[in-house]
């Protein structure tokens, strides 16, 4: 009977699901992350699995991979030598740009401009100009082109990234220059813009272009590995890889194009957690996802809207398409920091580190983690109690902070998880506020390693209830994997007044697009796969600098042209308040194709694990300054609709999650937690 293999690779640990398709069944495992050899830890993972769920390794029918790879290799600036070909006075466009905007609002005063991933003395600058309508305004002079191939690649360059001046109306220099490079240097690897992004903005178009040649190797390498190793276990799965817009595709266009998987375990657990929340609470939704090396949210609507084209990679503003995923550098791995102002900082953890000192791995600098484990909260270590703690090292790590602040280990600890909490809330807020609602409008939902013991906190500080606890809390971006669909999408730039747009044009445009996205998905799946496609417009005022995307219907392009305008200037006005006596551009048209999910792992039947050890029935954990009789449970042993009031803290394999008292967690009936307070105040 077929099984399906979820895995999502995260900095601190690595985590697989698998689902035996014929019993419904699904195991789940964590495992340390090898940063130096990530397939290392997924296999380990997989013998495990196998032998606890006595799947054969042939009867995995397919794999689904999400991976913080893109984020790491940007994160140790370990990619290849990257060459920049760009248009002819065009050279320092990398430069230009600013930082993304998540990264410079979290301190506008120190942001500074990202180092480009492709070098200066690696760019060069082709003679030739296309206009933006496709038209060959100055021929590519392939002598010189050819001559400033071979310098780059003389110098070290090991891929080369082309992005040529409004190539997405017309990519033929952009091919030309492909195959220049393909005759003088057969087999080097290139990555065209056009191939990538057809639409206009030339920072976001060259920098995902730079961005996707520079994380091709490492992605490329350990799917070969992946590929090769499954290879010699059995018969090869169909591997698939996540998308950052939640979707899937084939691992040969991963590999090809891994900048489209670059926020994928992200998206993978939004998209879990909003089928979760729709069931749990009704309204709009807050998904709190607080792993080992970083800590994300992203604002769930009620009805699950289309993607956003925000995604950056740490400060690289790119375009992304993603579900709108703020990234906090706030992990349970995040490292504390006193400057000489005396603040307390929360610093990311540094890449391929020991992480927290409790871990015995060699860890010294205090974090999160190690904090934590001075106020009690773990009490039992991590993994069922297979992964102990040392609270001596965590003590050890935290004396230099105490001594900074004036403070004893547990004052220091108590404040060192407050500013944490805070700046996650202060994050939540920002968010909250650019989407014009408010935090306690929110119902707040925690997934994670860590987002369930700092999930009841948050809730207080934004009046965020019902506060929503998966049943697997700590696994939710790998089973999220198992129920993703394949996905993909295709813009193109247009940039014409609403006006002069025929319905002819709108259906040439929309057909051709189609065309691309269903080639795409069959070439990533079956033949079988019935697809959905779905048409979307951006729009704007002339000369305004922000779109406003609306749906189109496919099969009738003269009704959209009829209400477009009509349906902008309504739209303008709900979002920004105001409506302006300017014509109305059509800036990008975009096709997004997908299938539906094959599986939904709310109604497949966990298989939880039991900690190793008895446990006892109180613990000491600190809350608000004092230790107070903590009781414990085991989350496999409370019952639908049992009440669980606090202080108190419960135990899975995955995760902990704490109960302040004046609170109460409810258990639905499909597992999910319900904390609430006990007595609501009147706001």
């Amino acid at each position: 009977m077929a099984a399906r293999l979820g895995i999502d690779i995260g900095g601190t640990f690595t985590d697989l699901s698998l689902l035996d398709e014929g019993s419904g069944k699904l195991y789940a495992t964590k495992v340390l992350s090898t940063p130096e050899d990530l397939a290392s830890a997924v296999f380990t993972g997989l013998r495990e699995l196998l032998d606890t769920s006595k799947v054969a390794a042939a009867d995995i029918a397919t794999v689904v991979n999400s991976t913080s790879i893109p984020a790491l290799t940007v994160a140790k600036r370990n990619g290849p030598k990257v060459a920049l070909l760009t248009s002819e006075g065009f050279e320092h466009i990398l430069l230009l740009g600013g930082v993304s905007e998540g990264f410079a609002s979290s301190n506008p005063h120190t942001a500074t401009q990202a180092e480009p991933l492709a070098d200066l003395t690696l760019t060069r600058g082709i003679p030739e100009r296309m206009s933006a309508e496709g038209q060959i305004l100055q021929p590519l002079d392939s002598s010189v082109a050819s001559n400033m191939i071979q310098e780059i690649i003389h110098l070290g360059a090991e891929h080369i990234a082309i992005s040529l001046l409004h190539s997405y109306s017309n990519p033929i220099h952009e091919r030309m220059l492909r195959d220049l490079i393909s005759n003088l240097a057969p087999g080097f690897p290139v990555t065209l813009s056009s191939e990538l992004r057809r639409v206009f903005r030339e920072f976001e178009r060259t920098s995902l272009t730079v961005m996707n040649a520079y994380l091709q190797r490492s992605m490329m390498t350990h799917l070969k590995i992946l590929n090769d190793k499954f290879t010699d276990l059995s018969a090869p799965p169909d591997i698939l890889v996540a998308r950052s817009d939640g979707g899937l595709m084939g691992s040969e266009r991963a590999q090809r194009f891994p900048i489209f998987a670059a926020l994928s375990s992200s998206a993978c657990a939004a998209r879990a957690a909003h089928e979760i929340a729709s069931s749990a609470a009704p309204g709009d939704a807050l998904a709190l996802d607080w792993g080992g090396s970083t800590t994300e949210i992203t604002l769930l609507h009620q009805t699950l809207r289309p993607p956003l084209r925000d995604g950056s990679v740490g400060p690289y503003r790119l375009g992304l398409p993603t579900l709108g995923t703020r990234h906090i550098g706030a992990g349970a791995g995040s490292l504390v920091d006193i400057p000489i102002t005396g603040m307390i900082r929360i610093k990311a953890p540094t890449p391929n580190g020991p992480g927290p000192a409790c871990y015995g791995l060699g860890g010294t600098v205090a974090t999160l983690t190690d904090a934590n484990v001075i106020l009690g909260r773990l009490p039992f270590g991590l993994l069922g109690g297979r992964f102990p703690i040392d609270t001596g090292a965590a003590e050890t790590a935290m004396s230099p902070v105490a001594k900074a602040l004036g403070m004893d280990l547990v004052e220091a600890a108590k404040a060192v998880i407050d500013v944490a909490n805070e700046k996650v809330y202060g994050n939540i807020c920002l968010l909250a506020s650019e989407k014009h609602l408010e935090a306690k409008h929110l119902t707040l939902i925690a997934f994670g390693g860590a987002g369930p013991m700092h999930a009841n906190a948050l809730g207080m500080l934004g009046n965020m209830f019902p506060v929503v606890i998966p049943p697997e809390p700590g696994m939710l971006s790998a089973h999220g994997t198992l129920s993703a669909s394949q996905r993909h999408e295709l813009s193109q730039t247009i940039l014409k007044p609403i006006t002069t747009v025929s319905s002819t044009l709108l259906d040439q445009v929309l057909q051709k697009l189609q065309t691309h996205v269903n080639a795409q998905l069959q070439d990533d799946g079956s033949a079988k796969d019935k697809y959905t496609f779905l048409a979307e417009a951006d729009l704007r005022y002339a000369g305004d600098s922000v779109e406003i995307t609306l749906p189109l219907h496919l099969a009738n392009p003269s009704a959209n042209l009829d209400k477009l305008e009509e349906q902008f200037v309504s739209a303008h006005q709900t979002l920004s308040g105001f409506d302006r006596e300017l014509p109305v551009e059509i800036v990008n048209l975009r096709i997004i194709g997908y299938t539906q999910p094959q599986v939904s792992t709310l109604k497949a039947k966990s298989q939880l694990r039991r900690p190793e050890s008895t446990i006892p029935d109180q613990c000491r954990i600190c809350f608000d300054g004092d230790f107070l009789d903590t009781q414990v449970y085991e989350r496999l042993d409370l019952t639908s609709d049992m009440s669980v009031s606090g202080p108190a803290v419960i135990l899975q394999y995955d995760a902990t999650t704490l109960i302040h008292p004046g609170h109460d967690a409810t258990v639905c009936p499909d597992g999910t937690l319900l904390i609430k307070p006990q007595t609501v105040q009147s706001v």
